[in-house]
């Protein structure tokens, strides 16, 4: 086994990868000599990357093969300036950030400042959109804020998912795969080809995914560790179009995960609550287990199974009704739902300690023992759920030769609700008496709804063949009303907001290759309701505006293609949760109490020097500083400005990624691919600040580079079909680094979620 995986390892090394590098992500070389086209809908139309004046990065169906990206976890390392987690007792709940910008809040109340679309459909949440979506053709990520085009909450960026279309010939493909942990995969997709003369075509897609978890819970079988799942996934598309004025597609796709959220382990520990878990032993019990390492066996006690299931349906509509004007209709339905049947956020299992009935926080402080009982330090359970609906109408022409335009009408329509049960227990001591444990029960359960109507048009005009203006402008009304039983109960009045947001944008095409642009751009977070506050207040929206520059050319004979930018942000009234200490315990409000200001340079580069060979690679550095920072001081119940020593959560300061990619000239029976890919992201922590979580340095994920490889032989002959294989390695060098981490400061320990270790498998192809 061990010559095996050494086998491996050094064959993916000498060799190929998965990418992780941005809109230059490529993985066809070369076509005629140059690199090959890349066409994006950025700004709603049609257009190649490279006349686009934005901060847009893409990869196409070939790089997301290559890479395994299954759904938005997976995308960390695809752009510059973009980190992606998935959030712990979950694994369905994203968090993106995007140039610093981004929300780790998983409460349904609020809302994420990097918007994630699926065929031009916004996901009105980032928890629950971790879904497999099978066929995806292309990903396009927007850097900076999009308020014109995209809307609110899109302060730090867009993500679009853009799914294959039906092929006009029948076709279809299967894949199969295996690979470590017992992962494998069973893939299927079949394309109709176009029905007679009636213009109608159909593709079907499918696909199942398990495998079992990457840490060893020694008293749970394989399917049942940290970090199992079963998936199946389906999809059906339909087109309609023969030629005419009248063009239409309809897709219907359906998700149901079930897994077991990522480990969580203790990290560190108050000394009372480790003295407290520490008798326990001498109850029978195991002793605790805290490591600042990754674990790789554990004992875990109460983590339950989780499941979602999510389906949606598209509808796009597009009628010309002129020589150069085209009407859009988008009509999108997505409905989540998930049930957590149990986490337990400590790292402990099988602990027994003495406990005392919550009667103790009461008046007279009564002391009614309970016990020796399970210890638990946190545990909750969950059911929750969103549906929502959308409709956008664009109007996309042209006016002579010179001015093109896009005017747009957007509703969305949001319904969401959350019953979470969450047991604490609280670690008391009163000298000399040894510590004991006091379980508490907090409820929180509520109901939202979201509602948001905008209106937005944006033009195009050249003054010359070389000079163009592009401005941008967007009204947008938002209306939020929470209904909440837990742990208060209370109906605010609903909370409103309207902004008007706007993009200007000068561009030059210096050459045929060359294009220079300048860039000034608004957008607006919404505000709305904090469920978890005792209080009735709203918050106010963030306001951001970006100033950039951005070069695209294609050099060499378009060999070489090289993209930079530089911004600079301006970012006021940060949405800031402050921990409250009362009577009724601890609590958050979330108040407009921040202002900050980034600058950055990214750049992306490919080149393919000779036939064959493909080079990428690209960067992303963010300086980022707190104009102001106020938290409420727990224990001095004041306002304190920690501006000066606040750090920006899970946005990292470097970003790099770099592959390099050989494909020997075709043989007999086929023809080789090597890749390598490598991506690094420098160190992150989980929460801005010791106030509120003493914690945060020492459970802070370090800077971590991973390296990824994969060998294919494709273009083997099977008759008049093709098949290929592929062997590849993810993490090839096993680091060990954290993703997540959460500050139970109030309970007195932190802990931390570590990445998948290293990894091998196999992949085999068959296309007909």
């Amino acid at each position: 086994m061990q010559s095996m995986r050494a086998a491996l390892c050094c064959g993916a090394f000498v060799s190929s990868g998965i990418v992780a590098f941005p809109a230059l992500a490529q993985d066809s070389a070369t076509t005629g000599g140059g690199l090959e086209e890349i066409v994006v809908t950025a700004q709603k139309r049609e257009e190649r990357l490279q006349d686009t004046p934005l901060a847009v990065s893409a990869v196409t169906a070939d790089t997301i093969e290559a890479r395994g990206i299954t759904d938005v976890s997976n995308l960390t390392a695809i752009a510059p300036s973009i980190t992606v987690t998935t959030a712990p007792a979950s694994s369905s709940n994203t968090t993106i950030f995007i140039r610093g910008v981004g929300n780790g809040e998983p409460i349904l109340t609020a809302d994420a400042p990097v918007s994630l679309y699926v065929d031009g459909i916004v996901l009105g949440r980032s928890t629950g959109a971790v879904f497999d979506l099978v066929d995806l053709e292309r990903i396009e990520v927007l850097r900076g804020p999009q308020g014109t085009l995209y809307g609110r909450n899109t302060i730090g960026g867009a993500v679009n998912l853009i799914t294959a279309k039906p092929a006009d010939e029948f076709g279809g493909s299967l894949k199969f795969s295996y690979g470590s942990f017992n992962q494998w995969q069973a893939r299927g997709s079949v394309d109709s080809g176009e029905f007679g003369d009636s213009g109608i075509k159909l593709k079907l897609s499918y696909v199942h995914r398990e495998q079992d978890g990457y840490v060893n819970d020694t008293t749970a079988p394989g399917d049942e560790d940290p970090g199992a799942l079963n998936i199946d996934a389906l999809r059906a598309a339909v087109r309609f179009d023969k030629g005419g004025a009248f063009r239409a597609d309809y897709a219907f796709d359906y998700n149901h995960r079930e897994s077991f959220a990522p480990f969580f382990q203790a990290t560190v520990m108050r000394p009372d609550v480790l003295a407290y878990l520490n008798s326990s032993p001498f109850f029978g019990g195991n002793p605790p287990l805290i490591s600042t390492k990754r674990l790789k066996d554990v004992i875990a006690d109460d983590d339950g199974l989780l499941t979602d299931r999510v389906y949606g349906h598209t509808l796009t509509l597009e009628w010309d009704i002129g020589e150069n004007t085209t009407l859009r209709s988008l009509t999108g339905y997505r409905d989540w739902h998930n049930v957590d049947r149990g986490d337990e956020l400590d790292g402990q299992g099988g602990i027994l300690g003495f406990q005392v009935s919550p009667a103790i926080l009461g008046p007279g402080n009564p002391f009614i023992p309970l016990g020796v009982r399970p210890v638990s330090l946190f545990t909750s359970s969950n059911d929750r759920g969103q549906h929502q609906w959308t409709q956008e109408f664009n109007l996309l022409g042209q006016i002579g030769d010179s001015f093109d335009y896009v005017v747009g009408f957007f509703y969305f329509d949001e319904k969401s609700f959350e019953a979470n049960q969450q047991f604490p227990l609280l670690v008391l001591t009163f000298p000399p008496n040894p510590p004991f444990g006091v379980p508490l029960s907090t409820p929180l359960i509520y109901k939202h709804k979201s509602e948001s109507v905008a209106g937005f048009a944006q033009g195009t005009y050249r003054f010359t063949d070389q000079l163009s203006l592009i401005a941008g402008i967007r009204y947008t009304e938002d209306k939020k009303t929470l209904t909440q039983t837990a742990p208060v109960v209370r109906s605010p009045d609903p909370a409103k907001f309207d902004r008007v947001n706007w993009a200007v944008s000068l561009n030059y095409q210096a050459t045929d290759d060359i294009l220079a642009y300048g860039r000034i751009a608004t957008g607006y977070k919404a505000g709305g309701f904090n469920a978890r506050s005792l209080g009735s207040n709203s918050f106010k929206p963030e306001d951001l505006t970006n100033f950039e520059l951005g070069l695209k050319s294609e050099l060499w004979d378009r060999r070489l293609r090289l993209n930079l930018a530089a911004f600079y942000t301006d970012h006021k009234d940060l949405q800031i949760n402050q921990f409250v200490s009362g009577t009724g315990g601890a609590a958050s409000n979330t108040v407009n109490a921040g202002k900050a200001q980034y600058y950055g340079l990214e750049g992306e580069m490919q080149v393919a020097p000779t036939d064959g060979l493909l080079l990428g690679g690209s960067f992303g550095y963010l300086h980022r500083k707190y104009k102001e920072f106020l938290l409420l001081d727990p224990v001095t119940n004041q306002l304190v400005d920690v501006s000066d020593t606040a750090h920006f959560p899970y946005s990292a300061k470097w970003t790099a990624n770099a592959m390099a990619q050989y494909t020997v000239p075709e043989f007999d029976f086929g023809q080789l691919a090597f890749r390598m890919d490598y991506n690094y992201r420098s160190g992150v922590y989980f929460f801005p600040s010791t106030i509120g979580t003493p914690f945060n340095e020492e459970i802070k994920a370090g800077g971590r580079g991973l390296f990824d490889g994969r060998i294919t032989l494709s273009k083997v002959k099977l008759g008049s079909n093709e098949a290929s294989i592929a062997v590849w390695g993810k993490n090839l060098f096993d680091k060990k680094y954290r993703v997540h981490g959460i500050d139970f400061g109030g309970l007195g320990f932190a802990g931390n979620v570590y990445g998948e270790p290293q990894s091998f498998g196999v992949d085999v192809n068959f296309d007909f």
